[in-house]
């Protein structure tokens, strides 16, 4: 099925995932802050910031596929997925001088950067399909969640007693929800839930009503009441499909633990407001403490598992809020500075190795490679007694640009050097980057290619092809060979060995398309025997 889904699309789902890790990070050391400063606060406000952290999240996932469509639709972007063997060249002959370790190890971080790009837009399908794979899992075990849930309120279940009917009645009436509510018995269940949004339903274990306490069962019903007026359940359901969305994101897994507890904090405040009775909640609590969530997080279970309902009472005896523990805090301040590192890393990694002082960008001859070097003032002013050689231009990037002579003795102007003095600034650096160097440009025009240009030389470089591959394709029998042959070839993964190869195998040579026609199709020498 993944094959009919459009690359473009395959590429936008597979960076939002990848993207959604460190917008999660994000989001987690905001909600981190929120705990530490809003512990005094009321535990509605601290579940209304984090819902709403988690719909930020939602809102930023949704603005990164849209935002990762067009560019995963860019020719750029589809040139590294058909087979690209190289984004940048391996061996940059640019070098500042003054750059050092620091610059070395830019160049290093850039080039594991683009590796990595590289990587995850090549296999975007395979990423895609096994998020796919595990996320459709779990979203069938969230539908027989809901799907169980609806039975536990169908099956084996009987009228409450019609005292406690009332008794609902007018708890409704106390907490103003107008619409009708269900109390049924169960011998599904272990501990109390609440299931449904149109037509809620109160299931209670049976023999419950008349083992406890009335205030007790009061207080419990209350609870339940608080989750149906604050429409908790519609928002559980949104919660479990993030939850089932973004099941590989630690920092929204813990997110999401941090609202249903403070889910159960609102109701737990609101069931002490109208009782007037912390004992009361804290004994029902008490009461119910062995027992487990039973509908798999998609009823809302008044008593859950026993460490939270150990924090919950600890909550409503010492009246304070949950804050983070060691373990969070560590992990926490560990993602900040993973962050911090990271965009210090990148950012430095896309510096062009910037200084502050006025750069000379020298062209030897085609012998030498592309320098930088900086001017310092005596270069600046002081004239040179010899003659300087017409293959030598250079550039200052100040408000007048400016030539200074600079002596050689090399040859008289030649192909390479027009190509380089004939560029503007911008591409002069564009070109470094890209790895072209005067030597890379006179082999190729000493092989013939007198109409080179500096942008072809770029995408020369982009692609990995350089003169060895070219001279290795040549001497096979091709004395025609275009400069777009040379890219077509390395883009779809036709080397020197495999012309050679199927040339040996069937005596004779085909076309440059032909070559690109079986390696696509998956046709190698040995595939008919030997």
């Amino acid at each position: 099925m993944i094959h009919f889904i459009p690359d473009t699309i395959l590429r936008a789902v597979c960076w939002t995932l990848l993207h959604s890790l460190w917008q999660g990070l994000i989001v987690a050391l905001i909600a981190g802050l929120i705990m530490v400063l809003t512990k005094k606060s009321s535990s509605s406000l601290r579940y209304t910031i984090l819902c709403g952290l988690l719909f930020l999240f939602l809102g930023v996932s949704g603005y990164t596929f849209y935002h990762q469509l067009p560019t995963a639709a860019s020719p750029a972007v589809t040139t590294v997925t058909s087979g690209l063997t190289a984004v940048a060249s391996p061996s940059r002959n640019v070098a500042a001088p003054t750059a050092g370790a620091a610059g070395v190890a830019g160049v290093a971080v850039q080039s594991g950067i683009e590796s990595l790009i590289q990587y995850f837009d090549t296999h975007a399908a395979l990423v895609v399909l096994v998020w796919f794979i595990i996320f459709l899992g779990r979203f069938v075990q969230m539908l027989s969640g809901l799907v169980y849930a609806q039975r536990i309120r169908h099956y084996q279940t009987s009228d409450a007693p019609t005292q406690w009917n009332e008794r609902l009645q007018d708890l409704l009436d106390k907490l103003r929800i107008i619409r009708p509510v269900l109390l049924l018995e169960s011998t599904l269940i272990k501990s109390p839930v609440v299931i449904g949004f149109l037509k809620p339903v109160i299931l209670v274990p049976l023999g419950m009503l008349t083992h406890l306490a009335p205030d007790q069962v009061e207080s419990i019903l209350l609870h339940e009441l608080a989750h149906i007026r604050r429409q908790d359940y519609l928002l559980n359901v949104v919660q479990n499909l993030v939850d089932t969305l973004f099941f590989f994101n630690p920092a929204m897994i813990w997110i999401s633990s941090l609202i249903r507890t403070e889910r159960e904090n609102c109701c737990d405040d609101i069931a002490i407001r109208e009782t007037r009775s912390r004992r009361r909640l804290i004994e029902a609590l008490v009461s119910f403490h062995e027992y487990e969530q039973t509908a798999a997080g998609y009823a809302l279970s008044f008593a859950a598992k026993e460490n939270q309902v150990v924090r919950r009472v600890k909550r409503i005896v010492h009246k304070k809020n949950h804050s983070l523990n060691a373990g969070e805090r560590v992990l926490l301040t560990t993602g900040l500075l993973i962050l911090s590192a990271a965009f210090v890393t990148i950012n430095n990694s896309r510096a062009d190795a910037p200084t502050k002082k006025p750069r000379t960008f020298v062209i030897p001859a085609p012998v030498t490679s592309v320098i930088l070097a900086p001017v310092t003032p005596k270069q600046a002013v002081a004239p040179t007694p010899a003659k300087p050689a017409p293959s030598q231009v250079q550039y200052q990037p100040v408000a007048k640009p400016v030539q200074a002579p600079i002596q050689d003795t090399t040859p008289k102007t030649t192909k390479s050097a027009d190509l380089f003095q004939n560029a503007s600034v911008d591409k002069l650096i564009e070109a470094r980057d890209h790895g072209v160097t005067a030597e890379f440009v006179s082999a190729l025009q000493q092989m013939g290619y007198r109409d080179l240009t500096l942008d072809k030389a770029i995408e020369l470089r982009d692609h990995g092809v350089d003169a060895e591959f070219i001279e290795n394709i040549r001497a096979l029998g091709f004395t025609h060979f275009s400069l777009d042959d040379a890219v077509r070839l390395k883009d779809h993964g036709v080397s020197a060995d495999y012309i050679g190869g199927m040339k040996k195998r069937f005596g004779k040579l085909f076309e440059i398309n032909d070559y690109i026609k079986l390696m696509d199709a998956g046709i190698s020498p040995t595939t008919f025997g030997q």
